[in-house]
């Protein structure tokens, strides 16, 4: 739903709370959606991917670093959709694990969910599990041309927003150091190490984050980037 949540955020203020995106699809359509119904069930999707919520700190930095986006932007939500949806996290791996230039599709895709969750649901709701994680990846810029009934794996386009907000969930989870560039997140760029900490350090010029590296030694830091009452996941 990248195209939705883009269109909302175009719409809805920086510094608006959480009923204000509430409003924006439920009261003024801004999603233009024909029905009361379809306005409610879109709402609770975006609600449950993106969370809307400028209290939660991965709706709000996701929000905030959105204007240093370029390219990146569809990566960016991307990693905050794949933060709050366990099945995108473990899917991941899968596109992931698929070597760049070779053919992803739907069929990859259905096997994979029938794998994850075995005799779980019926199979027209495996089939439409499959052309959800399809479409979602192919929106997030994993996937590229169309091959026939596939599409060609690619890398996501990344930049320093996107750098930034994967460093933050993966130290958000406890990791710092040079070893948060193999969490789960930062992995999820699909980048070289060297374009990696090119780009962070990049970040940190731009004021981003803090970030230094020396020697084989990163040190990042996220200042602000928490509120007072806000603590990291793992001490």
């Amino acid at each position: 739903m990248i195209d939705e949540v883009t269109i909302l955020l175009s719409v809805v203020p920086a510094d608006a709370d959480a009923q204000a995106y509430r409003q924006a699809v439920l009261e003024d359509n801004q999603l233009h959606k024909k029905t009361a119904s379809n306005r409610e069930k879109t709402f609770k999707y975006l609600r449950r991917l993106y969370s809307l919520d400028p209290q939660v700190c991965l709706f709000r930095e996701m929000r905030r670093l959105l204007q240093f986006a370029a390219d990146d932007s569809k990566l960016l939500m991307g990693l905050l959709a794949m933060a709050r949806e366990p099945v995108l996290r473990a899917c991941l791996d899968m596109v992931l694990k698929t070597p760049v230039g070779d053919s992803l599709g739907r069929a990859q895709f259905e096997a994979w969910i029938r794998t994850h969750a075995p005799g779980q649901y019926s199979d027209s709701m495996f089939r439409s599990f499959s052309h959800n994680l399809y479409a979602s990846f192919y929106q997030f810029g994993y996937l590229g041309k169309a091959v026939g009934k596939a599409r060609t794996r690619i890398r996501p386009e990344s930049g320093i927003a996107s750098v930034t907000y994967a460093a933050f969930l993966d130290w958000l989870g406890g990791m710092s150091g040079i070893s948060l560039l193999q969490g789960e997140y930062s992995l999820a760029l699909d980048l070289g190490s060297d374009e990696h900490i090119a780009l962070l350090q990049t970040a940190g010029r731009r004021g981003l984050l803090k970030a230094a590296y020396s020697g084989g030694v990163l040190e990042l830091g996220f200042p602000g980037f928490l509120k007072n009452n806000e603590t990291r996941l793992i001490p």
